[in-house]
């Protein structure tokens, strides 16, 4: 899972059912996802990717999701991926489709079916600002099965 992660990106939402079914998170105002696993925040200082991991339903993942998840971020950090900045803004300026919307141009959204996962994938592409956003959601597939 190389380059190949950004041809597997669509831009309209294969699973809005996600966003349906959620609850209010402690000390938060807005509501999560209830499928909602980790956020991935990362910025590109110039010479590599720093993130973050911010858990939000730590007990959905299974050791197979959290590599699949690792191995995604990595995919699409990869130097024939979206390497940096300069990577990550060519490849949105060339999705205009997914431009959040004329007063954001510089904000994209990108969806990824993933073999235990789904990804919303938030590009920023402004220099000094936190420039990706990789969530991942546990597939309701893989719930079923696991509560079985």
């Amino acid at each position: 899972m190389t380059a190949d992660i950004l041809t597997k990106l669509t831009v309209p939402c294969p699973f809005p059912e996600v966003f349906e079914d959620t609850e209010s998170a402690e000390n938060r105002i807005t509501r999560v996802p209830r499928l909602k696993i980790v956020h991935i925040r990362a910025d590109h200082d110039g010479y590599r990717w720093w993130n973050t991991v911010w858990s939000s339903h730590r007990e959905l993942a299974t050791p197979e999701m959290a590599r699949e998840i690792d191995a995604t971020f990595d995919a699409l950090t990869a130097a024939d991926a979206l390497a940096d900045l300069r990577a990550l803004t060519a490849f949105c300026l060339s999705h205009m489709d997914a431009c959040v919307s004329l007063e954001r141009m510089d904000e994209f959204n990108f969806y990824l079916r993933g073999e235990r996962c789904d990804y919303w994938l938030r590009l920023i592409a402004r220099k000094g600002d936190y420039n990706m956003y990789l969530t991942a959601y546990a597939r309701r597939s893989s719930q079923e099965g696991s509560n079985q």
